[in-house]
């Protein structure tokens, strides 16, 4: 509870250069005894989920504690502001024209940061990478954006299904009033019928059976959604993306920002690249110097059902009000002279770094063996750095469409780490393994297969999980990299495949940091499948977006290992001689405490006196 004297002033309307009003409300603090406002520095948080709401869930105190302004506002077409909502489209240009208005109010003293998480996070990386006056620095949480590949919509070449369908669904439900009343009524009758429990977003099993009976553009509710439908219709199309992607503007970078994110966040690349581009690339010493990265084992959601690691848990409210005080007040706080913070999965600590990637990595190549039956978790691959033999037989398996492989955990907007060992029964599933490690292994970095494979369907799909593997059997998985068959030669002009023929697919496994201790092992497993997190391949070269169930055809899938193919994982190996700069938990959250994971779940309580625009006067 805030004791001091907090007032709120809410639904201002904050003009865009087109003419659409955006509502916003600000919160800050008055001295007792005084009847105006000093200028102050102002943090702002743009959001679709109704500022109102958010407000209660976004731990503003420190800011508010340190002397900041607290501006909330509802991006275009979401609650209070005028417009029409088109996710992401339109980010860059209503920050930089809401900064445009803050800077010249007279509570303002010209200094504008911003913060957030999520879509929150997007929003600031759009404005992060254009010239914006005032605009002097972001704590960015997990950035969303980049919409053609970077997991929000498309994640590299599949559709991100588990999270941009429940996100369709859960906007659609939330802003019933904007559409019109026949399309309203037709999405209630979706939600009523199927019996969703929006707003909340749906998942697993509950997501599966909603997916399983329609094409996706019959999804039930996202079939009302104009964007959905855009969505589908460009899966081809960067162009169509192109207002909301910020990765080839890094070079117009001004200023310092910090990049903070979790190794199961499904926006974790988003966050590495934007940190490892401005560093080399920005366009001033100060964005060069001033980026700072900051990874957590999260997923984008806590939940007790993952893999819990201890001393992992982060005031990211405290964490962002420090780097605000830093470049807004000019206080230094010595955890920001670490160019790079990680935690360290598997060793189960912080660790601070001097860049990412992460000096003295040593890249070495783990092969596929097996002697044709890697089927299952009873089957003979195995995974070591020897070269395969000529001779080495390929392994088989059969994909049926109708009876994928269950997404567990991973990267999508409710992954995390999770025990693979249900799903390893099953004969479409390839596994290799090393024998038990007879001393610890870190691989912290980006990693990447190579995959020969064949199959019988003109279209298909290759999921490849690294898996940490317990002595006790348990099996959790640290990275997931995809690749699509018909996008094998480019992803705006697919082609089909020709059965049979041997492809080499270079897959992107995204990056981690996770010591494989002694006595366990290092896994590799393929399949076909990964459903819901990502949309199903019929086995077909045909419109994908207008599947169905009479549209499946059961694949003869076949992977490779052999002297003139030779699939491989490559990983980059930290030697054990190599310096370690351990460190205590920055920002260490209290007990029963947050970070960004939880604010969704997390309430607190605060007093505000309301005002209107009128009273907002200087001294």
């Amino acid at each position: 509870m805030i004791e001091n004297e907090m007032l709120v002033c809410r639904n201002m309307s904050v003009p865009m250069s087109d003419g659409v009003a955006l509502a916003a409300d600000l919160y800050l603090e008055r001295k007792p005894g005084t009847k105006g406002f000093e200028a102050r520095p102002v943090v702002l948080v743009r959001t679709p989920y109704n500022k109102a709401y958010v407000s209660t869930r976004f731990d503003f105190r420190p800011f508010i504690d340190g002397g900041y302004a607290v501006v909330f506002q509802d991006v275009r077409g979401t609650s209070a502001s005028g417009g029409t909502l088109e996710p992401m489209m339109n980010e860059s240009r209503d920050g930089a024209d809401t900064i445009a208005w803050l800077i010249a109010q007279p509570w303002c003293n010209g200094q504008v940061g911003t913060t957030g998480p999520s879509y929150m996070g997007g929003v600031q990386l759009q404005l992060a990478v254009r010239p914006v006056p005032g605009h002097e620095t972001a704590f960015i949480q997990v950035p969303a954006g980049n919409m053609f590949g970077g997991s929000m919509v498309y994640d590299n070449d599949m559709l991100a299904l588990e999270t941009c369908a429940p996100w369709t669904m859960m906007m659609a439900a939330s802003l019933l009033d904007r559409f019109p009343a026949e399309t309203a009524a037709a999405i209630r009758n979706d939600i009523e019928a199927n019996n969703l429990p929006l707003p909340v977003m749906l998942a697993g099993d509950q997501l599966s059976e909603l997916v399983r009976p329609h094409d996706l553009r019959s999804l039930p509710v996202a079939r009302h959604v104009p964007f959905w439908h855009a969505w589908l219709d460009n899966r081809e199309n960067p162009d169509f993306f192109a207002a909301a992607e910020a990765n080839s503007k890094f070079g117009d970078v001004t200023r310092p920002l910090m990049h903070f994110s979790g190794w199961y966040d499904l926006f974790l690349r988003n966050s590495l690249e934007a940190y490892v581009e401005i560093s080399a690339k920005g366009a001033t010493p100060a964005a060069r110097s001033g980026q700072r990265l900051i990874i957590g084992p999260w997923g984008h959601r806590a939940d007790p059902g993952f893999r819990q690691f201890p001393d992992s848990e982060v005031n990211d409210a405290a964490a962002s009000a420090a780097w605000m005080n830093l470049h807004l007040r000019g206080k230094a706080h010595p955890l920001f002279d670490h160019p790079v913070i990680l935690y360290v999965m598997g060793e189960n600590r912080w660790r601070a770094e001097s860049a990412w990637p992460c000096p003295g990595a040593v890249r070495t190549v783990y092969y596929l063996h097996s002697n044709g039956g890697a089927n299952g978790a009873q089957g003979d691959g195995t995974l070591s750095i020897t070269v395969p033999a000529t001779d080495e037989p390929a392994d088989h398996y059969l994909f049926d469409p109708a009876n994928p492989l269950k997404s567990l955990g991973g990267h999508g907007v409710t992954g995390g780490p999770v025990d693979q060992q249900p799903n390893e029964h099953r004969k479409d599933l390839l596994i290799y393994a090393t024998e038990p490690l007879d001393e610890d292994v870190e691989v912290t970095g980006q990693v990447r297969a190579t995959l020969y494979a064949a199959s019988s369907a003109t279209d298909t799909d290759w999921f490849v999980k690294l898996i940490d593997v317990f002595p006790d059997g348990r099996s959790y998985n640290i990275l997931t990299g995809s690749a699509r068959g018909r996008y094998r030669k480019s992803r705006t002009a697919p082609v089909e495949l020709v059965p049979g023929e041997v492809v080499a697919y270079e897959i992107d496994m995204w990056s981690t940091s996770n010591v494989f201790k002694k006595g366990h092992r290092i896994r590799v497993e393929i399949a076909s499948s990964d459903f819901p997190n990502a949309d199903l391949n019929p086995n077909r070269f045909m419109d994908l977006s207008t599947a169905t169930a009479a549209d499946y055809v059961i694949a003869e899938q076949t992977i490779f290992h052999d002297s003139a193919r030779p699939s491989s994982i490559e990983l980059p190996i930290i030697p054990l001689d190599r310096s370690r700069k351990w460190i205590d938990t920055p920002f260490p959250a209290n007990p029963g405490g947050h970070y960004y994971g939880k604010l969704e779940d997390t309430e607190w309580a605060f007093q505000a006196q309301e005002m209107e625009a009128s009273q907002l006067r200087v001294p």
